[in-house]
């Protein structure tokens, strides 16, 4: 097919304009001197499209790179933008899916050339300072700056498998960095290779690329040719030229690197044989010419000129004439490469094969000694063959992992990187702190949540502070380096001193504020405040610990791996990374964690140990849950409160939330923003698909229930046990935290008795669920958890009402046990004297509300503790019994004589029923013959009932001619009448 050559397309206005081609070659991207990027479709069917417009950029874009999944944009203000990109979309709907994710970076100088490397991991960033700056892409935190040029960098490129990075300088030298050691070094230095430019014209800079096989190197040069330098020896081992009369701006290579193109100022595009240092092909075009990129997946080039234009050239290489694809891989060459590696004396001999002038265009092949003798035990290699078209000719390498000790990224909880001028310092339940960049300083913007808490504050920094930690009683702010914070427009570590400031909010003293700066070359790496001081960990390890009014309390050293520190109350909770992380040969690192939880006055360590999260995934939000649970958030989503904390050996990682879960069941991919954590629900800010941080204004705040994760949470079951091990995870936390402090429950004994009544509420409820599925061994381990007496009360009658007679008669059993016989008691009371005072026990059971008050409403204003309550969720299903039966003793200890004052009859005919369940109409006709059901009629009575019962026998008692009372029912009249005795005959024991 012959080629053929779009009309222009003008996607910017004048000026220099970039573009790149998508990793999967069905997009394409530009960016220009009106500020803006934009995306086309790259096929013939869709290129005609409305482009997508992404306005982020307030100044002239001059570079563009794309991974995969990302493109990331810089501009002549300095600033470097991530956008995530999805082509999942692009399948199933024909629309492409493209979101800022945040800003990589925020330099002084203009950004002019980005190279993300393989693993997506990574990308250098080359401005109009003498450093390369290398920025992580997983947590936009800084990672290295290359030093050594003289003057400007106009270009970067990664090698394919990342192991080395190519820059130029604007004075001509090419730098190749080793990136595959902790700090990367410069191994090879070539002076006046490339083009001599002035800085600042991005129209008169060239760039140099490597090739996809990661065998050469291309330098455009000042002679108008293009020189290949070989990996390895770092010589130029040929050139092309002979065809363009200008300076050559830019240099693309074919996705089998068997073909290279090229553009220059000369407006021509000239297309080479690489193995034949030929020119095949050219075009001529009215102006000059910016950049040029080749179609990883096809025969096809897009460059764009000084007007704003973009060109699109399909069919570049014709197959009818004899030339092989531009997209096949030379599997030959490829299988020599990666065997190659074990040799280690590929600099004795130039590369032969390849230029060749008898292989031409088959491509020749390459020496065993052509490989690279600074790899050592072929570690860079492993995965040399780099599959980024999704082509699956190379096969992927499993990666090995070693020690790593690499310096762990700080981060600040609530803190986000620089969208647009403004970022994040903290965001919490309190409120946020915003910094919004200015010429010369920034301004920070205080927000309260409560309006009546305190008022807005708002503030000229002139420090530029980069951390910040929010509280109800004031706000710390820190200054760090431009490593530590990520940003760029900061003072460097060795022109200033770090400053810790503290900002006090309503306080008794007009004078609160205070200020300590660091000594030289300490800078912090990430600070935390409560209401009982302030603490802040520093690059040389020191954690200083303060208090709200500035006094210096605490001093000791940490290890450098600290990640962040959070504060609540009298607990300041550290988290480090762990010695066994490793990383692994293809850049990938396996984090670990450890955890030292200390009192704010560093006196006492409560509990230290592993910090777990999930594989493959970081610590990305640590804080305070509402009661006190330390807890802390994985990039995987995962939620885990640290429990038991008050009993060091027992302190443990509880999950109580999976968010990735819960988007998928959404059917969404929204991800969250951790920002508080309560016993119920998981407070987030709800960001878009594959967006890591919040937009501005302020975000949203989506509240998500806490979701234990047990297994078959989709039944109700499940469900029910999901909640009642939340209620009695987070009850457990109030105790333990009310006797670590020596304090009382919130509260009280009320507030306590609350929350029993609402687990055993959850505990009744699978207690009937267990009953109806004739699960009698789950009933008694699920009632063998009640709290309180009286709802093991309502749990016996849940079995009777079920037909559970010998479930009902074990649970009496094991109330019994567990609550203490009543029958021993009201014997001991029958039996005693009568001058005696009455016991303890009895006199507890005076003031205490009978069990048999559920649903109804206590007319004496002396109880108001939990047990007025029923046992209904919301009120509507309130427990009542029938008329006659069950009805609660109110007692009152008036003076020395007890009165017995019965409670008001229940307002329903139904019988008795915690959950509002239609009991079975023969349920109350179930023959009532045996010792439990004396009991429960007994238990169920009111005074006068037993009053008239002791007066008159039953009629039972009248069939027996006269036989005696039982001991129970003794004992039942005996706790009412206190000392009024009733004749007990011999064989009463016989009786029961």
């Amino acid at each position: 097919m012959a080629p053929s050559i779009t009309d222009p397309r003008y996607a910017h206005a004048e000026g220099f304009t970039t573009v790149a081609f998508g990793r999967g070659g069905d997009f394409i991207c530009t960016g220009g001197s009106d500020s803006l990027v934009r995306v086309f479709y790259s096929s013939k069917a869709e290129r005609d499209q409305e482009a997508i417009t992404l306005e982020q950029h307030s100044d002239n874009v001059l570079t563009l790179s794309v991974s995969r999944s990302k493109i990331i944009s810089g501009d002549e203000e300095g600033t470097v933008f991530c956008f995530d990109v999805s082509t999942s979309a692009l399948a199933e709907s024909g629309k492409l899916s493209v979101e800022p994710s945040g800003t990589v970076l925020r330099s002084v100088l203009p950004a002019r050339d980005i190279s993300i490397s393989s693993s997506e991991r990574q990308a250098a960033i080359a401005t109009d300072d003498e450093n390369v700056t290398v920025v992580s892409l997983l947590d936009m935190g800084l990672l290295h700056t290359l030093t050594g040029h003289r003057g400007s960098v106009n270009s970067v490129s990664y090698s394919p498998d990342s192991a080395y990075l190519a820059s130029t300088g604007c004075n001509g030298t090419v730098r190749v960095w080793d990136m595959r050691e902790d700090e990367p070094s410069c191994i090879s230095v070539m002076h006046k290779m490339a083009y001599v430019c002035e800085p600042g014209n991005s129209m008169d800079q060239s760039k140099a690329r490597w090739s996809p096989d990661g065998r050469f190197v291309a330098v455009p040069c000042s002679d108008h040719t293009i020189k290949l330098v070989e990996r390895g020896t770092w010589q130029a081992s040929a050139a092309l030229g002979g065809r363009h009369t200008k300076k050559i701006s830019h240099v693309t290579w074919s996705p089998n690197s068997r073909y290279m193109a090229s553009v220059g100022l000369d407006g021509q595009v000239v297309v080479w044989d690489v193995a034949a240092r030929t020119a095949i092909l050219s075009h001529a075009t009215g102006g000059a010419l910016c950049q040029i990129d080749w179609n990883p997946c096809g025969n096809m080039l897009a460059f764009t000129d000084g007007a704003g234009a973009m060109y699109i050239w399909d069919d570049v290489i014709p197959s009818d004439q004899g030339h092989a694809p531009p997209y096949e891989r030379q599997s030959d060459v490829v299988h020599e490469t990666v065997a190659s590696h074990d040799d280690n004396d590929m600099d004795s001999a130039p590369i032969g094969g390849l230029f060749d002038d008898g292989d031409g265009a088959d491509g020749g092949e390459m020496d065993s000694d052509g490989a690279d003798d600074d790899i050592d035990d072929g570690e860079a290699l492993d995965d040399f063959v780099v599959d980024d078209d999704g082509g699956g000719y190379a096969e992927r390498q499993a990666p090995r992992w070693m020690a790593s000790d690499a310096p762990a990224h700080a981060f600040q909880p609530g803190s986000t990187p620089w969208v647009s001028g403004r970022r994040y310092l903290a965001f919490n339940m309190v409120g946020s702190v915003v910094a919004v960049a200015q010429d010369s300083y920034n301004s920070i913007d205080i927000t309260f949540h409560d309006k009546s808490l305190h008022r807005d504050v708002h503030f000229s920094d002139s420090f530029r502070f980069a951390l910040a930690a929010l509280t109800e009683s004031g706000c710390l702010f820190a200054t760090t380096t431009k490593a530590l914070a990520n940003d760029h427009a900061l003072r460097s570590a060795d022109d200033a001193e770090s400053v810790l400031s503290f900002r006090a909010f309503a306080s008794w003293s007009a004078s609160a504020d205070w200020m300590f700066k660091l000594p030289l070359k300490e800078h912090p790496r990430c600070i935390a405040a409560s209401s009982h001081g302030a603490a802040a960990v520093t690059s040389l390890g020191m954690l200083r610990l303060f208090t709200c009014g500035g006094v210096q309390r605490h001093i000791e050293s940490l290890p450098g791996r600290v990640v962040t520190c959070v504060a609540r109350g009298d607990l300041l909770l550290v988290v480090l990374e762990a010695l066994g992380s490793v990383k692994s040969n293809m850049g990938a690192r396996r984090l670990e964690y450890e955890y030292v939880l200390m009192t704010m006055d560093g006196q006492t360590r409560v509990a230290r140990g592993c910090c777990p999260v999930g594989p493959g995934a970081e610590i990305v939000w640590a804080g305070f849950s509402e009661e006190g649970h330390p807890a802390t958030c994985d990039s995987k989503g995962m939620l885990r409160v640290l429990h038991r904390y008050w009993a060091a050996s027992d302190a443990c990682w509880v999950p109580v939330l999976d968010t990735r879960r819960l988007a998928s069941e959404r059917g969404n991919h929204e991800t969250f923003w951790p920002v508080a954590l309560s016993a119920s629900q998981f407070i987030v800010a709800t960001c878009k698909p594959k967006t890591r941080f919040p937009p501005f204004p302020a975000p949203i705040l989506d509240e998500l229930d806490v979701e234990v994760p047990l297994l078959h949470t989709d039944t109700s079951v499940g469900q029910q046990e999901a909640k009642l091990f939340a209620a009695r995870l987070f009850g457990d936390q109030l105790n333990g935290e009310a006797e670590r402090s020596g304090g009382d429950y919130p509260g009280g004994a009320s507030g306590q008795s609350r929350d029993d009544l609402e687990q055993d509420k959850l505990l009744l409820r699978l207690i009937q669920l267990a009953c109806k599925a004739d699960k009698s061994q789950r009933a008694v381990d699920l009632a063998q958890m009640i709290k309180l007496d009286r709802s093991f009360d309502a749990a016996i009658k849940i079995a009777v009402y079920q037909k559970q007679t010998t479930l009902a008669e074990r649970l009496m059993r094991i109330k019994d046990t567990k609550f203490g016989s009543e029958d021993d008691e009201y014997d001991d009371v029958h039996n005693s004297d009568d001058n005696q005072p009455a016991p303890a026990a009895l006199n507890a059971r005076r003031h205490r509300p009978p069990a048999a008050t559920y649903g109804q409403k206590q007319n004496t204003a002396t109880s108001k503790d939990s047990s007025d309550m029923d046992l209904s969720e919301d009120g509507a299903d309130t427990v009542s019994t029938k008329p006659g039966g069950m009805a609660a003793a109110m007692l009152e200890d008036d003076g020395p004589e007890l009165v017995v004052r019965p409670a008001k009859p229940p307002v329903t005919s139904k019988p008795f029923n915690p959950f509002g369940v239609a009991a079975p109409s023969t349920s109350m006709e179930i023959k009532r013959s045996d010792s439990f059901f004396k009991a429960a009629d007994l238990h169920s009575e009111s005074p006068s009932d037993v009053s008239s019962r002791a007066a008159s026998p039953s009629k039972r008692q009248q069939r027996e001619d006269g036989a005696a009372i039982a001991p129970r029912k003794q004992a039942k009249m005996s706790a009412f009448q206190y000392k009024k005795k009733a004749p007990i005959a011999d064989d009463a024991d016989d009786e029961a």
